[in-house]
């Protein structure tokens, strides 16, 4: 029996059509269908001051995508219809930054407005790297694609040493996004790690088979971006993954080791990524 769930992949506009990669070879026909978001280093429709910073550094994290959220991926309510996520400062930050509405530095004025907007939920790796997932009111969809602020640094200061990225010194161009239905049998099953013969969960399908071969359907899910479904983590399953969650490639700007993708769970807030 086919599973009543749908997981999704994400696809980007390319030049000649859509591709796994923001910019790469079109290897599908643009959907007819309207995109579900964007990539890029615009960000969704909130007032500046509410725009993440990073906790040390104080530079703006670098949006990497907003995405409208199918119904049952709407894991905060159906008034957070989509989601914006950003990446930040890395593993070696320095101590943290104050802001100072009264200095005459307008990068620390700046930073001194900032306000935490109430629906931010930050997430900090094993190596201390600042993530942040923001979940969007229609009304702060409808509101974007919007710049950030042109950079407010004077020449040579509040430099990046970081190892992080952020929204101003990261700059890639938006590239529409669309949810494509993915032929996944584990959509809506909470994902699994197998070892040796270990049964499976809840009806959840090893995507290898008995020979650490992929599966005839597994092996075209491999390498994309995704909501939902088969996971493929590349060091190992994080703990409290629910079918409720977004995988990410190494897109626009995302550094995760290199060959390497990030879970996100929209749920459970369980968040993780490793490099290949």
């Amino acid at each position: 029996m086919s599973s009543p769930h749908i997981a999704w992949n994400l696809l980007f506009a390319t030049e000649n059509g859509v591709a796994p990669r923001p910019g790469g070879p079109a290897t599908f026909q643009t959907p007819t269908y309207a995109p579900s978001g964007w990539v890029g280093h615009e960000g969704p429709g909130i007032a500046w001051q509410y725009w993440p910073r990073s906790a040390a550094t104080g530079l703006p994290m670098m949006h990497v995508i907003t995405l409208v959220l199918p119904a049952e991926y709407r894991r905060k309510g159906e008034q957070y219809p989509a989601i914006s996520f950003f990446a930040g400062e890395g593993q070696f930050a320095p101590e943290p930054i104050q802001g100072d509405a009264s200095s005459a530095d307008p990068f620390l004025r700046d930073l001194a407005a900032a306000i935490e907007h109430p629906a931010l939920h930050r997430r900090r790796d094993l190596i201390d790297g600042e993530f942040a997932l923001l979940w969007l009111t229609a009304e702060a969809l409808a509101g974007g694609p919007t710049a950030p602020s042109p950079d407010l640094r004077a020449a040579g200061t509040w430099i990046d040493d970081s190892e992080g990225c952020n929204a101003w010194d990261e700059r890639a161009p938006r590239s529409d996004v669309w949810l494509v239905p993915r032929a996944d049998p584990n959509a809506g099953i909470v994902p699994q790690e197998f070892s040796d013969d270990e049964p499976a969960i809840a009806g959840y399908s090893n995507p290898f088979d008995a020979q650490s071969n992929f599966q005839p359907w597994a092996e075209p899910l491999l390498g994309m971006s995704h909501l939902g479904g088969t996971t493929f983590p590349v060091q190992g399953l994080p703990d409290g993954l629910t079918p409720w969650y977004l995988e990410l490639e190494e897109i626009v700007g995302l550094n995760f080791g290199g060959d390497g993708n990030a879970q996100i769970d929209l749920e459970s807030d369980t968040f993780d990524w490793a490099c290949g």
